[in-house]
């Protein structure tokens, strides 16, 4: 397969490579920043909802009940 030595791959530990396509509606580099937006809400979601657990704990019956129903973006 080819001719061996000709190049040399190596993995970087702290670098990875991110393939981004569109169908040309929205600039890929326009899609990048909009999903990164969405990770950083769902991220603080997930921050909230540990606060939330914990002041649940907290107040006992009284707060239990706002876990029920609630979801992730």
């Amino acid at each position: 397969m080819g001719k061996p030595g000709i190049i040399d791959i190596r993995a970087k530990e702290d670098s990875f490579i991110l393939t981004v396509e569109s169908t040309g509606a929205i600039k890929a580099s326009q899609l990048l920043l909009n999903a990164i937006d969405v990770l950083k809400q769902k991220l603080d979601a997930v921050r909230l909802s540990d606060d939330t657990v914990d002041a649940d704990d907290q107040f006992g019956e009284l707060g239990a009940h706002m876990r029920v129903g609630r979801s992730l973006l």
